[in-house]
């Protein structure tokens, strides 16, 4: 047994002696943790640091961690910061009211009013924010007057059009909680988490989706993009024309072809039914009915005791037990008679079918406008003509098996080639809006002229990525059916070329319309190639980070590699912006015109009215044809295969090589007005402002706000709407507000490719000290910018493009402050290489020490 010491003995028996070495030991520990007594600040003095995580799949609480791990580091000396704890903290979210008066979105909302659902509802019509903008900049024509800023009109907008979900009205931010040893001053670090309001899913058949849905989404900001150039340029006849033309593109983009596409499959799923045993049927279904008949009689009692008035009760309790006994009296049958069994089961088939894309209709309508009405009806169209099919086929088959494959097949024919249509319909309206933005950019000015690059950079890659994504789909469904589909003979209804089987028929519809496409693959691969070899040291980068700065200076080489990698990526960049300014709509026409041609040989031949110019041009075509792009398709299945089976590791395994789709959704969801009334925007916007009223609420004395990537957009785009409508001094009070973004795209992206939204961002070729925006045109204090070599997102926002010293990496000087530029209240420097997503670092010694004196103020 262990005898205690005497002085612990000792202690213990006196309490004075046990009180004054308690506070010896105390007074040993203020002097280890606060070695100036006289640098001591007031407890009330804390400050807090707000993170606003950028791309990257960042999960909840992993960039405060970053930003705390980076502020306690020390290098080889002392860390500047003492650990902290970790708590939530719930924060009250209130919805942030639109507060200017260039739209009518503010006052509709304080007066409770709201407009009815009018943005793309129809094919043709702009957008919703054109049509409350449009009195507005028609009033400023008239008038002569300084034209509206459009970048605060959309925020209004969005913000008009939010209705507040009860999930999100308490957010769930992390609080790490330090001290800065050199004063004791108590600093606490915030979370504001956004990715949840606009992300990718983390399951692998969700993150497949949202990658298909992405490129017709990209359609609609390309028509939104056009809309703005009309506000801004006043309109007329030749602009109102592009814009109908943009918008008709997008419905046709997110209506019939996505719509089609989506039935076709819906076909695939009922030929699937088929592959139930006939003699399981019976069974099969009498379960299924009789559950039915119960789960109807069950809600019949609960709408009969829920409901108020008698006539209803007895109405609903009435109809619903019509349907429980129906549904009770054929799962009767289906035990008692083997004769109607086949007939029940396709006509049960085909209603679960119908009920599924249904469901799946209104999901998507959930989300995109226009599309609700066209795709219930074409289900219904499809349904119904698979009915007819099965009646016509009776007398000509001999198995149900038989009869179910052939009539999805004869639906399924008819759904091909009223997609070729779609697609060559779309294909003569792109033609028209390229030729015609073409023209129209010759009298713009440079914001008109940037803004249509855009434009066409958005529809025809997105265009392109979705019609190759298709192919590929519908490669791997036909090399799966084929199988199943090997014995079944069939005779086509519209492609009559003497198929012996229906796998015959689906190999070569896939390999026709495939094997047209591999030309234009290619040369869209050689340009992927080309960007790919631009960004593959920055890509080796997000994988393998270098080392650049450590708390002795800079590490041998990094100096040189870093310029090395900056003048290449930039380089790049540069000649790969003028290649696909010209290139891609020019390319666009010609395999527009090649598809135009190939659809009317398809259906000259089919029709049997093929004549001397059709067979010249059947001849013509076989020189651009090819099997590459089927063969991709095969192999791609097993990716799609792999992707979906992971799930949510699908995010852990390639999280680091999505930043690219992260980006693009980040990007798409930013901008976009989804008809749910839900803007990502404005849920963003609504959530950051009330944790900056959280923090005004605490007493905090000053606000750090650190930011990455799409962070720094949003945080950005928010101190400015609130500063330039005298708002911000409501939210945070008195309390002085730093910004410090990483990363920032803002210059090299948003500014670039939407002059109009982002003019105010000004321009940095006449040189650091006279470059825009500064911090006071954000309402904060002082602005301070930080970015990599190697980042093909954003890098710097003052630092002319040419400026020798752009990829110099920053160094601490001998008075422990970072070598930057700085002129006013705007601070900018070089971390060294690197890419996008490891900006905290233990390298980032000059970020940390930047943080560091905005906190000591």
């Amino acid at each position: 047994m262990r005898r205690p010491c005497m002085r612990t003995l000792f202690s213990r028996a006196n309490p004075s002696l046990r009180c004054r070495n308690r506070r010896r030991l105390q007074s040993r520990l203020r002097r280890t943790t606060r070695p100036d007594a006289k640098s001591l600040v007031s407890e009330a003095d804390h400050v807090a640091i707000v993170v606003v995580h950028g791309i990257a799949d960042q999960r909840p609480g992993q960039t405060v961690r970053e930003i705390v791990r980076l502020l306690c580091h020390g290098g080889e000396g002392a860390p500047r910061y003492a650990q902290g704890e970790m708590h939530v903290v719930l924060v009250p979210v209130e919805k942030l009211v639109p507060g200017g008066g260039t739209q009518e979105a503010g006052a509709q909302e304080r007066s409770g009013a709201q407009k009815p659902e009018t943005s793309r509802q129809k094919p043709g019509t702009p957008s919703g924010f054109f049509q409350t903008q449009q009195p507005a900049a028609a009033t400023t024509a008239a008038g002569a007057e300084k034209s509206p800023d459009l970048g605060i009109a959309l925020n209004d907008y969005l913000l008009g059009r939010l209705e507040l979900s009860e999930s999100e009205a308490l957010y769930e931010s992390t609080r790490v909680s330090l001290r800065r040893r050199d004063d004791d001053r108590p600093v606490d670090v915030y979370e504001l988490y956004w990715a949840d309001l606009s992300r990718l899913g983390a399951g692998g058949l969700r993150a497949l989706s949202a990658l298909y849905q992405l490129f017709f989404h990209l359609s609609t900001l390309a028509a939104d993009v056009i809309d703005q150039i009309a506000l801004s340029t006043g309109g007329g006849r030749a602009w109102r024309l592009l814009q109908r033309l943009h918008a008709w593109l997008a419905w046709l983009m997110k209506a019939p072809a996505a719509l089609v596409q989506l039935t076709m499959l819906l076909m695939v799923l009922f030929g699937a039914t088929a592959f139930v045993p006939t003699e399981q049927q019976g069974q099969v279904f009498a379960a299924l009915f009789g559950v039915g008949a119960i789960v109807l009689g069950g809600v019949g009692a609960l709408a009969w005791l829920r409901e108020i008035s008698p006539v209803a009760r007895w109405m609903k309790l009435f109809l619903l037990l019509t349907l429980a006994v129906a549904s009770l009296a054929v799962a009767i049958t289906c035990l008692l008679s083997d004769r109607w069994i086949p007939f029940i089961y396709f006509g049960a088939s085909a209603l679960a079918v119908e009920l599924l894309g249904a469901y799946l209709i209104e999901r998507y309508a959930h989300v995109t406008h226009g599309v609700r009405v066209f795709g219930h009806l074409l289900v219904l169209a499809s349904i119904g003509s698979l009915c007819v099919q099965a009646r016509n086929l009776l007398p000509s088959i001999t198995t149900q098996r038989e009869w179910m494959f052939t009539a999805a097949l004869n639906v399924g024919e008819v759904l091909f080639a009223a997609i070729l249509l779609v697609w060559a319909v779309f294909v003569v309206v792109q033609i028209v809006a390229l030729l015609l933005g073409l023209w129209l950019g010759r009298a713009g000015d440079g914001r008109v002229r940037e803004s249509l690059h855009t434009v066409r950079l958005t529809m025809v890659v997105s265009t392109a990525l979705f019609a190759v994504l298709s192919l590929v789909l519908w490669s791997v469904v036909s090399y799966i059916a084929g199988h199943a589909l090997n014995d079944l003979n069939y005779r086509s209804l519209l492609f009559s070329n003497g198929y012996r089987s229906a796998a015959i028929f689906l190999d070569d519809r896939v390999h026709s319309l495939g094997g047209f496409f591999t030309p234009l693959v290619f040369a869209f691969a050689l340009l992927a190639a080309a960007g790919l070899l631009v960004l593959a040291p920055a890509l080796l980068e997000e994988l393998s980070p270098s080392k650049n700065l450590d708390a002795r200076g800079t590490k041998s080489g990094a100096a040189v590699w870093s310029e090395r990698l900056g003048d290449w990526l930039g380089g790049g960049m540069r000649r790969l912006g003028k290649t696909f300014t010209w290139l891609v709509p020019l390319g666009a026409i010609g395999g527009g015109m090649l598809y135009l041609a190939f659809v009317f040989e398809q259906f000259a031949f089919s029709a049997g009215v093929a004549g001397p110019f059709a067979h010249w041009l059947a001849g013509s075509l076989e020189y651009f044809q090819g099997d590459s792009l089927v063969a991709a398709g095969k192999w791609l299945a097993g990716g799609a295969v792999t992707i979906a089976a992971l799930g949510s590791r699908f995010t852990q395994t390639f999280g680091r090589l999505r930043v690219a789709i992260d980006a693009v959704l980040d990007i798409d969801n930013y901008f976009g007005d989804p008809p749910n009334r839900q803007p990502p925007r404005a849920r963003i916007f609504s959530r950051l402002t009330s944790l900056l009223t959280y923090l005004r609420n605490a007493g905090y004395k000053r606000i750090v706000i650190v930011s990455h990537s799409q962070g720094t957009v949003i945080s950005a785009d928010l101190l400015r709407y609130l500063h330039v409508q005298r708002r911000l001094s409501g939210i945070v009070g008195t309390i002085p507000v730093s910004l410090v973004t990483v990363g920032c795209p803002l210059r090299d992206l948003y500014a670039e490719r939407f002059p109009l939204l982002y003019g105010w961002m000004g321009s940095n070729d006449a040189g650091f000290a006279t470059a825009t925006p500064t911090a006071a045109d954000l309402g904060a204090t002082e602005w301070v910018n930080a970015y990599r070599s190697g980042d093909y997102v954003g890098r710097f926002i003052w630092t002319p493009p040419g400026a020798t010293a752009r990829f110099r990496v920053a160094a601490l000087g001998a008075d422990g402050k970072v070598e930057a530029q700085r002129a006013g209240d705007r601070t900018e420097f070089c971390l060294g290489a690197g890419a996008h997503t490891h900006y905290f670092s233990n390298d980032a010694v000059a970020l940390a020490v930047e943080i560091d004196r905005l906190i000591a103020g």
